[in-house]
């Protein structure tokens, strides 16, 4: 007999799961509903003069967001229509204030405006959201369900969840039941761990109940089909109404539902969820055992999870689903450093290769892991072998170019020059878009030196760096030229680059629309509302991506509020062309927000006598926390170089320092500690590459790389480690630096 399903969660029993929740301030808000209360200021019409209404707005906002919701909808509510510029404000706090004190139909029909055109201001996406709340606050599951659909099309992935409850609990209350099966399956798979996620189970918990009662009724009690043990993914009404439910609970559910929060992060939710007592027949029983595998690989359970797909393979060694067992063992066991794993992890490998049948994306990633092991053991001809494999295979443009990467790399190392030279003339061809195009031209310069072509090669460097100079690979191009007596100036603009690089500063003809939302946030600015400010920058620089004075305006906003994703994220969009090919003029408007120089005396005081250049370190704090001293990672690494407190611990005693975890926000004690330690890892790795590469991958496996193949140089160190993030990891902070070099100067 099967086994029982194990029973449901069970909920707290005031209203069900997915009702909304009891008091409104617990329900998920934008992050335009939790500023903090301003600054109270008068506020200011474009034009400079103090306005009543104005005023009045402020305060009302203020009201709100200081939690005085019903005063704050009353003063709002009184200059509505008077609000001017700020109208849209005004009545999306308005309506945040009443949903807030509980009067959903209010909020609803102030939102109403907003929420009908959420692209004509920047709160209307937020309108559109808390509009669809108090719908379902309300009751109004049809004007809920139409909200929904609406905002869903373009969700913030941090409210999605919430409105992909919300559309199905409002589909069900319509009738629309395979409607509402289809978001509560969406909303399962895609946020498994979410709360919102665990109150739509109880929910497809109950649809499904509701209609296996009701085919008790038509089919005679006891004549259900299937009972409790027979439920499947879906089911459908024998009285042809089309009526299906999604069941969270059945086995092959569970193992999508664990699966799904393997990818997205919940390792230890998926083996919780495993963990009970499913009806898994064999097939299911492997697969949970591959599922529980990958969970334990994400915790860094290495050896367990060897084991676990160790027993997945064994289940059925023939299945399709032991090849990918096998290889996904591997990958556990190289992150071992003993010789009889990684002897097993090649096996493995040859074992997946070998077998008949052919399954590309399996074939493909297990030649690729086999070529970085070999080349990782120094077997370089052996893994141009493995490398070889990939060719005739039927895999994604990624894997592709990373297949044609390895190869063209590996006969530069083996010394095939000429088949490298080829390879690497055909990569920009073949994968234009690939990042490694330019590599694949700067590579091609080298083999084409290393064959005594060094007109050829100055032209292949060239090629490079008149695409993009201020690039990793164009500032190796840069340097290869120099080494050769080429000097190449500034401002370097590519042959396929017709037109210059839209760069901040630059004449830019008038714009009725850009002024306006320039005085919007000035407006908001000297209102004291500057959180609002640059969101409406962000919203302007959006829609007008091609003007650089709004994503000057935005980009300094952002900074100072500290959201550096978002300065990143204007700034590529508006000006990715300058920061590619823009020479140190270009860019001085960005200098501080893109690459600030904090704490420079520090670094340079506890960098002294090292021979150590002050911005890689600079660049390393850039890349590990964009000079935030408050940050802390997910693993526990503290302040502007991360360190893990133990570390600091140990460097602290080494220089007679007492130090404990709060001591390392305070950027003089953690870069004085952070330094030392880079200090040291420079000192053991023997090259600059190799101790970036420990200070992201860990030291143990960085001596594993330069065992392997540092003797190679530092630049095919680099570009021959095996894991990419470890990889881009060194690139992006050696190219920073070079850009630190360029816009402060030596």
């Amino acid at each position: 007999m099967a086994l029982a399903l194990a029973a449901p969660p069970t909920f707290a029993a005031a209203g069900q799961a997915w009702d909304p929740p009891q008091k409104p301030a617990a329900t998920p808000l934008p992050r335009s509903a939790r500023f903090g209360a301003a600054v109270d200021r008068t506020a200011k019409s474009p034009a400079g003069e103090a306005t009543p209404a104005g005023y009045e707005t402020v305060l009302g906002v203020n009201e709100v967001l200081s939690g005085k919701h019903k005063e704050g909808a009353a003063r709002l509510a009184a200059v509505a229509g008077r609000a001017g510029a700020l109208a849209d404000v005004a009545a999306y706090y308005l309506g945040l204030g009443r949903f807030l004190s509980g009067d959903a139909p209010g909020a609803a029909a102030a939102l109403a405006g907003l929420a009908e055109a959420p692209q004509a201001s920047f709160l209307g996406r937020d309108a559109q959201y808390l509009a669809l709340e108090a719908a379902s606050r309300a009751g109004d599951n049809t004007r809920a369900l139409a909200l929904a659909e609406a905002w869903l099309t373009e969700a913030d992935p941090t409210l999605a969840p919430e409105a992909w409850l919300r559309a199905a609990v409002a589909a069900n209350a319509l009738g629309q039941r395979r409607k509402a099966a289809d978001f509560l399956r969406h909303l399962s798979l895609a946020w498994p761990d979410a709360q919102a996620a665990q109150a739509g189970n109880a929910l497809a918990r109950a649809m499904c109940g509701e209609m296996g009662r009701g085919m008790g009724r038509e089919m005679g009690q006891g004549e259900a089909s299937g009972g409790q043990e027979g439920r499947g993914p879906s089911r459908t009404s024998p009285t042809g109404g089309g009526e299906a439910c999604y069941d969270p609970d059945t086995p092959a559910n569970v193992l999508l539902r664990a699966e799904a929060m393997v990818e997205k992060g919940a390792p230890e939710a998926a083996l919780k969820l495993l963990e009970g007592k499913w009806p898994f027949d064999a097939g299911q029983a492997a697969r949970a055992e591959y599922v529980r595998g990958k969970a334990l690989y994400r915790l860094r359970r290495f050896k367990a999870g060897a084991e676990a797909f160790a027993r997945a393979a064994g289940a059925d060694p023939a299945a399709p689903l032991a090849g990918w067992a096998r290889y996904h063992e591997a990958r556990c066991l190289w992150r071992s450093f003993e010789a009889a794993d990684l002897d097993r992890m090649e096996a493995l490998l040859r074992q997946v290769l070998a077998a008949p049948g052919r399954d590309d994306p399996l074939r493909e990633v297990a030649a690729r892991h086999l070529a970085l092991l070999l080349v990782e053991r120094g077997r370089f001809p052996e893994a141009l072998a493995a490398a070889g494999q990939l060719k005739g295979l039927a895999v994604s443009p990624d894997l592709a170019a990373q297949g044609a990467t390895l190869t063209a790399l590996l006969r530069f190392v083996t010394g095939d020059l000429a088949g490298a030279v080829a390879d690497l003339a055909a990569f920009p061809e073949r994968f234009p878009e690939d990042d490694w195009a330019d590599g694949a031209r700067y590579w091609r310069g080298k083999a084409l030196a290393a064959q005594g072509k060094p007109e050829e090669a100055a032209r292949a460097y060239l090629d490079v760096l008149s695409r993009r100079p201020n690039s990793y690979y164009g500032g190796r191009a840069q340097a290869a030229l120099a080494a050769m007596g080429r000097s190449v100036g500034p401002g370097v603009v590519a042959s396929p680059v017709r037109e210059g690089p839209r760069c901040p500063g630059r004449g830019e003809p008038a714009s009725a629309p850009a002024a306006a939302a320039l005085a919007k946030a000035r407006l908001l600015a000297d209102s004291g509302l500057p959180a609002l400010a640059e969101m409406q920058l962000d919203f302007a620089a959006r829609a007008m991506p091609d003007r650089a004075d709004l994503a000057m305006a935005h980009i300094e906003a952002a900074e100072a509020m500290g959201r550096r994703g978002a300065v990143l994220r204007t700034a590529w969009r508006t000006f990715g062309g300058c920061l590619a090919r823009g020479t140190a003029g270009d860019l001085q408007p960005l200098r501080q927000a893109l690459y600030p120089r904090a704490h420079a005396g520090l670094v340079t005081a506890a960098l002294a006598g090292s021979g150590i250049d002050p911005d890689i370190v600079s660049s390393l704090i850039r890349q590990e926390s964009f000079f935030d001293p408050d940050v802390v990672s997910g693993a526990g690494a503290v302040g502007l170089m991360q360190l893990m407190p133990d570390t600091a611990r140990a460097m602290g005693a080494k220089l007679g320092l007492k130090v404990d975890r709060q001591a390392l926000f305070d950027p003089a004690v953690n870069i004085r500690l952070g330094v030392a330690f880079f200090r040291e890892r420079v000192a053991s790795a023997g090259s600059l590459s190799a101790a970036l590469a420990g200070y992201n991958a860990g030291q143990n496996r960085a001596a594993v790389w330069t065992r392997g193949f540092g003797g190679l140089g530092e630049e095919l160190f680099t570009e021959l480690i095996p894991y990419t993030e470890t990889r881009d990891y060194v690139r992006r902070i050696d190219a920073n630096a070079m850009m630190y070099a360029r816009l402060y100067g030596r």
